[in-house]
């Protein structure tokens, strides 16, 4: 797995550059409209032109997101009513196209497949509204009712494309902890689940066995010697198979794709593709349907054959769901410029707005500051094409109204193929980083769920398997001893098989106090002379829980890898740290920081509390140290 680093993709900047595009593009498409405010002249105009895109700009920054999940009809039919109210006011005189922001809203905020009946609803009310009540824009109506469908979808498309995609980004960002405690959590349940199945049905055979053992020593001893032995191997079973349990891999760790990243190139791609079509469509509108505007032979084919080219090269630039820039870009890159240019002797101005897909293909493919500098040189041409038009075109009768359009919509849509492009790209990466920190959060987890259960399980298990050869050993001999030790025996298996239960739920709290009556007991009923303080100091909790754990893993060594008579263990508390000493005087060589000794585990233990560790041998002497600041156990 390929790893995703913090300098490679920095979640705060990339959420910044999402909304920053979505907005951009919504910029410009208000500047493009706002052209026609100009042009009408009136106060009213414009501040209809402006609120219409008050709620598109508030959802698409993901502010107050919440809101509109409570209050979503009362929002869409306030956009309703700026969207349909200025009809009554300016008639054919309106902007058109701009109802697509209300579909586009809707697609964002209704569910499917009803939001799709609601934006053919609302496209077919556009028509209406245009062609049936106030009068077409312009003649001839056929053209116009093209081109106010057109205009219609590719606003409401850009703005659902947009910002579903942004959103998309937002929210891979903010779950990223919550799939990572998911991880972790998995991990514990499937080492719950195992310790339950191998350690806990294997503890109350144990129970079981000193049970049995018990009710037949004084009459049937034979018998319960065989009982006691039976439960000594089902003890050592349980020591061995506790050790492997939570090192083992798991085929579940990473968390799976969800249906809006898989989906997310598909959507981009279609989005992007119904927006050069519907582009490719008007520019053979504009031949067929010229109204008085005279075309130049050819023109027909030029706006067929660029519209299919430009397309098709618009897609291969924009490599959506692929990272990286496609072979041969540059001279691609250069096809289409070509291409959108040529279209300007036979086309005029109606053909420029390919050129704002050629400055998205610019941002696409260049790198760092040089891309921004052909943007803005493609974008920079559109005011000076359109004030060179032939008399004969539509341009040359407003030519500041189209010299605005040209100019916002080469913009707007250069953001659109940038930000379709960029987006998905940037869900994709950023799902799989999402993905590798929750993978990196269950190994952690798994990590320590296997030095919890070296650690917190092996001196109980190990006490029970020394306790049965104890006990074994004494059968016969002093029963009433006997009786002692298989009480400490169920006493050790129903401490074991508590233990388990928690090792997984991180709840397990060990006591410093506990872990030295604890240990006094075992290693005495094992034949090892202790010395033990004998009122410990209180410490808090956190540095409480290093000390008993220190405490159960020396012993665990000392009873597993030793021959030790004696032990000896002191706890001194001098001004700034405290002193944990472990000794022992049975050192096995073979033993000494061998597998299964878990001084790492201590060692780990002991640095993450800030205090330090450390193991010293001197002939058949032993000791592990452990030293922790007095900063961090002072302070209750």
């Amino acid at each position: 797995m390929r790893t995703v680093g913090t300098d490679e993709l920095d979640a705060g900047s990339e959420l910044r550059g999402a909304r920053a595009v979505v907005l951009g593009f919504l910029g410009a498409l208000l500047a493009g409209r706002a052209v026609d405010a100009v042009d009408h002249g009136e106060f009213l105009f414009a501040l209809f032109v402006v609120a219409l895109f008050v709620l598109p700009v508030w959802f698409a920054s993901g502010i107050a997101r919440a809101l509109w999940t409570r209050l979503r009809w009362w929002l869409l039919g306030t956009q309703a009513v700026l969207t349909y109210l200025p009809f009554v006011f300016f008639g054919n005189g309106w902007v058109g196209g701009i109802s697509g922001l209300l579909a586009g809203l809707v697609l964002l905020t209704v569910s499917a497949p009803a939001s799709w009946v609601v934006f053919c609803v609302l496209a077919v009310v556009e028509e209406v509204a245009w062609l049936g009540i106030v009068g077409p824009p312009y003649t001839p109506a056929l053209h116009a009712a093209m081109w106010l469908l057109i205009a219609f979808a590719n606003n409401a498309l850009a703005l659902f494309g947009l910002t579903w995609l942004a959103g998309l980004v937002r929210g891979i960002a903010s779950t990223r902890d919550e799939l990572a405690a998911a991880a972790v959590t998995r991990q514990r349940l499937a080492v719950a689940e195992r310790l339950r199945s191998m350690i806990g049905e294997r503890v109350r055979v144990v129970t079981d066995r000193a049970k049995a053992a018990r009710e037949a020593l004084t009459h049937r001893p034979d018998e319960a010697r065989a009982q006691i032995v039976a439960a000594g191997v089902t003890a050592r079973e349980m020591l061995s198979e506790a050790r492997a349990i939570a090192s083992d891999p798991d085929d579940q760790i990473g968390a799976r794709q969800e249906t809006g990243v898989v989906l997310a190139p598909r959507l981009a791609t279609g989005v992007l593709l119904a927006v050069l079509v519907l582009f490719a469509v008007q520019n053979v509108a504009n031949v067929l349907l010229p109204g008085d505007v005279v075309f130049p032979p050819g023109a027909l084919t030029v706006a067929v054959v660029t519209g299919v080219a430009i397309t098709a090269l618009q897609l291969r630039h924009s490599g959506i769901g692929h990272d990286g820039r496609p072979p041969a870009w540059p001279w691609t890159f250069a096809v289409q410029a070509v291409l959108t240019y040529v279209q300007y002797p036979f086309l005029g101005a109606a053909g420029l707005p390919f050129a704002g897909f050629l400055a998205g293909s610019a941002l696409l493919l260049f790198s760092d500051r040089v891309r921004w500098v052909w943007f803005g040189a493609i974008v920079a041409s559109m005011p000076v094409l359109v004030l060179l038009a032939p008399g004969g075109s539509r341009s040359a009768e407003s030519p500041l109204r189209w010299t605005g359009y040209a100019t916002a919509t080469a913009i707007a849509f250069g953001l659109l193929v940038y930000g379709l492009a960029w987006l998905t790209r940037l869900a994709v990466r950023m799902a799989a980083l999402r993905e590798e920190l929750a993978e990196l959060a269950a190994v952690r987890e798994r990590l320590r769920l296997a030095r919890d259960t070296h650690d917190l399980l092996g001196l109980g298990l190990s006490a029970m398997a020394l306790k049965t050869d104890l006990i074994a050993a004494l059968i016969g001999s002093d029963d009433a001893q006997v009786r002692c030790e298989l009480d400490d025996l169920v006493w050790l298996c129903a401490k074991a098989g508590n233990d388990a239960r928690l090792v997984a739920t991180e709840s397990l709290r060990l006591s410093f106090a506990s872990e030295l009556c604890l240990a006094s007991d075992i290693l005495t009923s094992s034949g090892i002379a202790v010395h033990v303080p004998a009122r410990p100091p209180p410490t808090p909790k956190d540095v409480d829980v290093v000390l008993a754990t220190v405490v159960r893993e020396a012993v665990t060594n000392i009873l597993r890898h030793s021959a030790a008579l004696h032990c000896t263990i002191t706890l001194v508390v001098t001004e700034g740290a405290l002193r944990l000493r472990i000794g022992n005087d049975g050192l096995v060589e073979e033993h000494l920081d061998g597998p299964g000794s878990g001084l790492d585990n201590l060692r780990a233990r002991v640095e993450v509390a800030d205090g330090r560790f450390t193991a010293r041998r001197s002939g058949r002497e032993f000791e592990v140290v452990a030293e922790l600041p007095f900063r961090r156990w002072t302070r209750r």
